[in-house]
């Protein structure tokens, strides 16, 4: 089958948009805003039995659907959206209004106080309809102006407002927005030769180095903190990890990846969470009943969830290292460890090998999750065509020796 019947006919994984009032698909894919680089199709005035003419797009690729989705009820309140997996229709369900729509459209009110100059807009409107979606109002919950369907539209059309945590998010978009800043911005270190390995925290002699530390400009820090935040939001949306309270970054490359967590989930998805990171060095003035070991535990309560962050994964003695600290604050949970880079690898040092493979130990032995936003299996199967023999055979030997998968 062709590339351009599989779009026309079936796709394997995406979305699908239908009953779309004929003429309001492109209104539908503004509101989205989806990625520029998403494969698309979009079909107007077809045949339909309930609507006698309707639109629908298809959205290629293993798309996210967010919360925000639901603001398709405010062009196209008839939409169905059927997600697709592996060729079949993994749950179908009609578009609905919700009951709030916060931090999108401006307020009408320019004396607003979320119209202060300098200041985020943080809108909140309440949703009022009570026939056609002509009759669709948001009030805002602030100074109880309204914004009337017309205005809602010529928003629409305009792109004049901010999607935060709406629109469609892929695991692979993820993937390659992280990747590429990775490279770009030399965070992938590879050695002067093969003689001349890096020697990492464990004695082994690794054939790269992930440094987070080089991704210190902004356009870095931009990428980090959405790619970050976005993989939080699919795993939580996918039922792969728990809500929580707080996210912990281990020092020192953590704290950096916890505080960007907080702020890309605050500011894309409005889901407001506290971090935390641990001190190398108890602190032994001001004030120490608070954060004598770990900063931000002041505000802490029994029973509160933790999600982990950090740079890289290799023999997972930092990882556990961190669990036991967290156990300073008495009752909680670790829903789960983020890593930005899973090097996978087998416990123990340069000598000592062990069968257990570090993130393998940290699932079965002490019952924490584990996702990695790369690792090293699919960045060097994207890398070796550029690395001579010598170079490539270095990276060969390490992972018979260290590795929990074989490279080729």
């Amino acid at each position: 089958m062709s590339e351009r019947q599989l779009l026309v006919s079936k796709i394997e994984n995406g979305i699908v948009i239908d009953h779309i009032p004929a003429g309001k698909a492109f209104l539908v894919l503004r509101l989205l805003k989806i990625d520029p680089k998403a494969r698309a199709l979009i079909a107007q005035n077809v045949d339909s039995k309930s609507l006698g003419s309707k639109d629908f797009i298809k959205i290629e690729g293993s798309y996210l659907t967010s919360k925000e989705i639901d603001l398709i009820a405010l062009v196209a309140p008839s939409a169905t959206l059927n997600i697709i997996e592996d060729w079949g229709v993994k749950e179908k369900r009609r578009v609905q209004l919700p009951e709030l729509i916060e931090g999108i459209f401006k307020c009408p009110n320019p004396l607003c106080p979320t119209n202060e100059e300098y200041t985020p807009s943080r809108t909140k409107f309440r949703v009022e309809a009570d026939g056609p979606v002509e009759t669709i109002k948001l009030r805002c919950t602030y100074c109880r102006s309204m914004l009337y369907y017309g205005s809602i539209l010529e928003y629409v059309n305009s792109g004049d407002f901010t999607l935060e945590g709406g629109g469609l998010v892929s695991m692979e978009r993820i993937e390659q927005v992280f990747l590429d800043v990775l490279i770009k911005k030399g965070a992938l270190r590879l050695p002067p030769s093969a003689n001349e390995p890096f020697v990492l925290k464990s004695g082994r002699p690794s054939p790269y180095f992930i440094n987070m530390g080089a991704l210190t400009d902004g356009e870095s820090l931009a990428a980090v903190k959405w790619a970050f935040a976005s993989y939080v939001v699919l795993l939580m949306e996918q039922g792969e990890l728990e809500d929580f309270d707080y996210v912990f970054g281990p020092s020192y490359k953590g704290i950096s990846l916890a505080t960007l967590t907080c702020e890309g989930l605050n500011e894309l998805y409005g889901m407001d969470k506290r971090y935390m990171y641990d001190r190398k060095e108890e602190k032994e003035y001001g004030d120490l009943s608070a954060d004598r070991v770990i900063v931000g535990a002041g505000y802490f309560k029994p029973g509160q969830r933790i999600l982990v962050v950090d740079d890289t994964i290799t023999t997972g003695e930092t990882k556990i290292e961190s669990i036991e600290k967290l156990k300073l604050l008495g009752e909680h949970t670790v829903v789960g460890f983020i890593i930005a880079v899973d090097r996978q690898e087998r416990l123990g040092d340069v000598d000592n090998v062990e069968e257990w493979g570090a993130v393998e130990y940290l699932k079965e032995e002490l019952g924490v999750k584990v996702f990695s936003l790369e690792n090293i299996t699919t960045i060097f199967g994207l890398i070796k065509d550029s690395l001579d023999d010598e170079m490539k055979q270095l990276w060969i030997d390490y992972y018979k020796k260290y590795g929990t998968e074989k490279l080729e």
